[in-house]
This record gives structure tokens, C-alpha cells and sequence, in this order.
């Protein structure tokens, strides 16, 4: 009796050696292999499913996963009183020289906040705020470091780490606030 068994790739594996092309590309003949797995499907049959692959790659590549969402949680501001600020790397230098600076900060300084939408919304600058962003952004590291540590925790606990859902369970950034306030929110403002 003929098996079919899927795989990740593209293709389907007859009889556990044959690998056969699942997809139609236009312009190109059907491969007679390809023809009769539609035709033994279409009979009722029901191929192997896939192997995953080894454990510690699953739980590696959702790691990697969850690793770039903390990246891209970092660089989306930080919240000082009513106002976010950005968090990337440039307006982190630029903060801690403000903060070096400290009394020598430009009278009337005025900073660019993030907002939801246009237009933008600028502060005076003062000492006590460029400490402040600071020790924010410290806070905000801090806390999103250890959401993903207890995401990566719990993903490596399940039996099923490619099935992880780490959507939830962050600290809220401008993108939760602003979708909250029913506004869609624009990465690109970043």
C-alpha cells in the first residue's frame, strides 16, 4: 500500500524515499508523481504528518523568535509622565548626554516626544527629565528582559515549543497604549 507522509519543505515523501512535489508551477508540466498523490488524495487518503524537527531546534528557533520581539519592544519608547520617548539606540546616547550634561542642558531645550498620530508634541527639556527617561529606560529594560526570560522559561518547559504563544504577558508599550485608545499604531514614527 502506498503512504504519503508530509514534511516542512514543499514536498511529500512516497513510500518513506520518493520525494514528490506538491505544488503546481505554472508553465511547467505536472510531474506524474505529483498527479497521482492529487489522485490519492482525492480517493480519500490521508498523508503521514510531518516530523518536527528535534526538540532543542524548536526550542531554538522560538527563542530566536521571542529574542527579536524583546528587541522590538526595547525600541518602542519608554513613558515619562504623560509623555513616551523614543528608546532606540541614537536617542539612547543622546539621553545619556543629556544627562552628562545635567545643569548645562540648553535653557528651553525643546525634545521631540513619540505620539500616536501627527502632529508631533515637543517638551522642554530639563535635567530632571533626562534623568528621568533614563531610569526608565533602565526600568523598561529590565522588565521586558524578564518577560522574555519567563516566556523563554516557558517555552522551554512545554512539550511543544513551536506551539508557544508569547503574544502576551509584556510590559505595555505605545503600540498597546495607542490600539487601547483605538488608534492604529504606526511603527514608522519610530
Amino acid at each position: 500500500m502506498t503512504t504519503y507522509q508530509l514534511t516542512h519543505e514543499g514536498y511529500v515523501i512516497k513510500d518513506g524515499e520518493t520525494k514528490v512535489p506538491t505544488a503546481k508551477v505554472p508553465g511547467i508540466d505536472v510531474h506524474p508523481e505529483t498527479l497521482a498523490y492529487w489522485g490519492w488524495l482525492d480517493a480519500g487518503n490521508v498523508p503521514l504528518p510531518a516530523e518536527l524537527p528535534p526538540i532543542a531546534e524548536r526550542r531554538a528557533a522560538v527563542w530566536e523568535r521571542i529574542k527579536a520581539e524583546r528587541d522590538r519592544r526595547a525600541a518602542l519608547g519608554v513613558k515619562v509622565g504623560a509623555h513616551w520617548f523614543h528608546s532606540d539606540q541614537k536617542s539612547r546616547t543622546q539621553q545619556l548626554g543629556l544627562v552628562l550634561l545635567g545643569q548645562g542642558i540648553p535653557a528651553e531645550l525643546k525634545w521631540k516626544t513619540l505620539t500616536f498620530t501627527p502632529p508631533p508634541v515637543f517638551v522642554t527639556m530639563t535635567p530632571a527629565l533626562a534623568v528621568g527617561i533614563v531610569q526608565s529606560t533602565a526600568a523598561s529594560d529590565t522588565a521586558i528582559f524578564t518577560a522574555a526570560e519567563v516566556h523563554r522559561m516557558t517555552m522551554e518547559a512545554s512539550a511543544a515549543p513551536q506551539d508557544y504563544d508569547f503574544s502576551t504577558g509584556w510590559p505595555v508599550s505605545i503600540e498597546e497604549e495607542a490600539n487601547e485608545a483605538g488608534i492604529q499604531f504606526d511603527a514608522s514614527v519610530l
